[in-house]
């Protein structure tokens, strides 16, 4: 068990590294990206990179609070489920109901390695490359179809 303060220096770091480690990648159309904390540009939509001791993850998290626009969304990306697959080489976990470490509702589309500890910084270039492989990929995709996605806002 870790204490909070180990935990927190434990993140920061990493999720420090990984930036420094994704400065030199821009985005499909050449934009410089803060990948750590991606910006889908679309509220409610959000591109969450988690880890912990037990495996690294990328999330897609929809968050709207309204059920019926967050389902529009969810919808939205399942008729593009396979396109999506295509574009990422490998399929991705579907949850339309998740509740968050909030306690609210949410859908999540995610993907995870496991083997990986945040704490064995062996580990750390495992989930770097498994990240800025996703991050890409899905960058790819969201320059796409993003578009589809504003207009539903």
């Amino acid at each position: 068990m870790y204490d909070k303060d180990t935990v927190k220096k434990t993140k920061t770091e990493f999720y420090t590294s990984f930036g420094k480690f994704m400065g030199k990648h821009h985005s499909s159309q050449g934009n410089k990206v803060k990948w750590v904390n991606y910006n889908t540009g679309i509220k409610h939509i959000y591109l969450r990179l988690e880890a912990d001791k037990k495996s690294a993850r990328i999330c897609i998290d929809l968050q709207h609070k309204d059920d019926d626009i967050r389902e529009l969304f969810y919808e939205q990306f399942k008729a593009l489920k396979t396109v999506f697959h295509e574009t990422m080489k490998t399929e991705w976990v579907w949850v339309e109901k998740h509740i968050n470490e909030t306690g609210f509702d949410q859908c999540r589309i995610y993907i995870e390695i496991n083997e990986f500890n945040i704490f064995e910084k062996s580990t750390w270039k495992k989930a770097f490359k498994f990240y800025k492989n996703y991050l890409l990929k899905f960058d790819s995709f969201w320059v796409e179809f993003k578009d589809l996605f504003l207009q539903m806002q």
